[in-house]
């Protein structure tokens, strides 16, 4: 395939797993309100008079959340002093980590020159993003419904590759 072709598939994809994202999240709502009309937890998909999946609502167990760090941290305080550990504020430390400027791979604190060897700089891998111009989403819609594309068509080889053929 060329850049276009890449692109345009990249684009066409991206609208179809938008579409997809939406309507798990609808038919997972869905999915739990059955659920819960017929008292179930589970059910059984299947394709062609095979079970193909079973699709589950989950009960995650309860978590402990500490409602007051302050109350957390005298009670830990006057219990077990020596769990109690020194921190810089995250509103600081973000404040910090902004203004270092990077000279050389060096953290270089602007305001005093000082060259701050607790710091790194990490690098980042580049991504590819899609950006659909105005129009651009419908016109892709406008094409699957009227049949000129269709996701089987646009996904055929991923389809492949993920069942390893």
């Amino acid at each position: 395939m060329n850049l276009r072709e890449l692109a345009f598939q990249l684009s066409a994809i991206t609208l179809i797993a938008d579409a997809a994202k939406e309507a798990k999240d609808r038919l997972r709502r869905e999915f739990a309100d059955a659920l819960e009309e017929v008292g179930a937890d589970a059910a059984k998909a299947v394709l062609e008079g095979e079970e193909i999946a079973k699709v589950s609502l989950v009960h995650p167990k309860n978590s402990a959340e500490v409602l007051s760090e302050k109350a957390l941290v005298e009670w830990v305080k006057s219990n077990w002093e020596y769990e109690i550990v020194e921190s810089v504020r995250d509103s600081f430390r973000k404040h910090i980590l902004d203004s270092v400027e990077n000279v050389d791979g060096k953290a270089i604190y602007p305001r005093t020159g000082e060259v701050l060897d607790f710091i790194h700089f990490n690098t980042r891998d580049p991504y590819i993003a899609t950006r659909f111009k105005d129009g651009g989403r419908e016109a892709l819609l406008g094409a699957f419904r009227a049949g000129a594309l269709s996701p089987s068509e646009v996904m055929s080889e991923e389809l492949l590759m993920a069942v390893g053929q």
